[in-house]
């Protein structure tokens, strides 16, 4: 695991209040070896299974040839994706549930990184929440205080099961058992979460905000005194880097705090209406965010288990859950579910794009990090948790062999899927993760 401290870290704090902004890792600046740079974990998740025939690609000998109508949105990181299949979140089966009237889409969201069951409690079926830690927790804690942020948990839109709180279909990230974490979906917040501000009240936040004017004009100084020191390569990564900073604050110089925030830029992020605007800001900022350094584990959840959320981001008035479980012959909720997940699988490719867009050393943030697009079922009409659709990118820093592979395990267990994350991140003593009886060990496949 390549060794990383946090460099070059501005700070402001007394110019404004708690904001402070981070260089990105410059190489120039600290004789980093190429590698030498923090490796990431983005978990992004999208529930009800899938369309398996327009989603599976076309292959030879284990060589994408060819994406689906699905992943299509993927062809510009055809040869950054490894498309995975045979793999089985068999934690979620009701065989290994203490109670088996569970719900299916509860038991695979929570078993999908935890690796095991639901405990008992007083939600749907008289299930509670998982019975373990998620990998991506486990991966963030190895990572101690090397980074302001221990993980970040973004939602894509609203999710809130209940006004009285939320469920085990809202999230699966567990930092230990029953011990769940939820996501943050609205932007003002996570923008603070992520960069340090916390502006409490409106006028507390008017006055930080009239101090500063600009993070980057109190950073000035500091900027041009470190300029002289980088290479032509890491300037060009400074000025992107601030770039996207600015275009943040520029969202966000619209927002007016009160008890009910505007949101950013005119963004309502209560409304499903809007889920593009809300996708895309949340998108940067995560990117931005682990650019940054300011975390190396993030999750983010388009929807929950269960999905409950109608087709307004692509004009439809349908509720996804209630699509997925018509037939196979109802060609209309076909088209309509295949249209909605070619639409998430743009949002992922724009994750990735914008990863890829942040250069380190001879290569890109993508390219130090692993990225897992993850669902709680494989079908949806059926709720079987046989064969969940699984795309990975990025290589963790050399240690993942390259992408543009297709590649069929048969009947593998995703808990070896979080072993193989386990060792990517240096944990090389992790032989099993959840329950111990459904580890094989690594997915050699995935290796270099």
């Amino acid at each position: 695991m390549s060794r990383y401290n946090r460099r070059s870290f501005l700070r402001g704090a007394s110019a404004f209040g708690a904001a402070s902004l981070a260089l990105p890792a410059l190489p120039s600046l600290s004789n980093a070896a190429p590698g030498d740079f923090p490796r990431r974990l983005v978990v992004f998740f999208s529930g009800n299974g899938t369309i398996g025939p327009n989603w599976r690609p076309t292959s030879e000998n284990g060589r994408l040839t060819g994406l689906s109508t699905i992943l299509d949105p993927l062809a510009p990181h055809i040869d950054d994706i490894t498309v995975l299949e045979g793999l089985d979140i068999e934690c979620a089966r009701s065989t290994w549930q203490p109670k088996s009237g569970f719900h299916a889409h509860e038991r695979g969201l929570g078993g999908i990184l935890t690796g095991t069951h639901l405990n008992l409690g007083s939600m749907e079926a008289g299930s509670g929440y998982a019975n373990g830690q998620s990998v991506d927790q486990f991966i963030a804690d190895g990572f101690g205080d090397q980074t302001a942020l221990h993980s970040l948990q973004v939602g894509i839109i609203s999710n809130r099961s209940s006004s009285n709180g939320w469920y085990n279909r809202d999230t699966m990230v567990y930092s230990a058992a029953d011990q769940p974490k939820f996501h943050e979906r609205d932007g003002a917040r996570l923008f603070s979460q992520i960069f340090g501000e916390n502006p409490g009240e409106s006028t507390a936040y008017a006055k930080i905000r009239a101090r500063r004017r600009s993070v980057l004009d109190f950073l000035k100084g500091d900027l041009d005194r470190v300029q002289s020191r980088l290479s032509a390569q890491d300037r060009l990564r400074v000025a992107q880097h601030t770039q996207a900073f600015r275009d943040l604050e520029r969202q966000l110089d619209e927002v007016v705090v009160c008890e009910a925030p505007d949101a950013p830029g005119g963004i309502n992020f209560g409304s499903q209406a809007q889920t593009g605007a809300i996708a895309d800001f949340q998108i940067r900022q995560t990117v931005q965010a682990l650019a940054c350094d300011r975390t190396r584990v993030a999750t983010m959840q388009f929807g929950r288990g269960l999905g409950a959320l109608s087709l307004q981001c692509i004009g439809l008035s349908d509720s996804w859950h209630a699509l997925s479980h018509e037939g196979d012959n109802n060609a209309d909720a076909q088209d309509k579910l295949t249209r909605l997940n070619t639409y998430i699988a743009a949002r992922f490719s724009d994750l990735l794009t914008q990863m890829k867009a942040v250069r380190e050393g001879d290569g890109t943030m993508l390219d130090n990090s692993v990225v897992l697009w993850v669902n709680e079922l494989g079908k949806g009409n059926n709720h079987d948790h046989h064969d969940v659709p699984i795309i990975m990118a990025g290589r963790a820093g050399g240690f993942l062999k390259p992408g543009g592979r297709h590649i069929e395990f048969g009947r593998r267990n995703t808990n070896d899927l979080l072993v193989t994350l386990c060792h990517a991140f240096g944990h090389f003593d992790v032989d099993s993760y959840g329950i111990p009886d459904l580890n094989e060990g690594v997915l050699s496949e995935l290796i270099a």
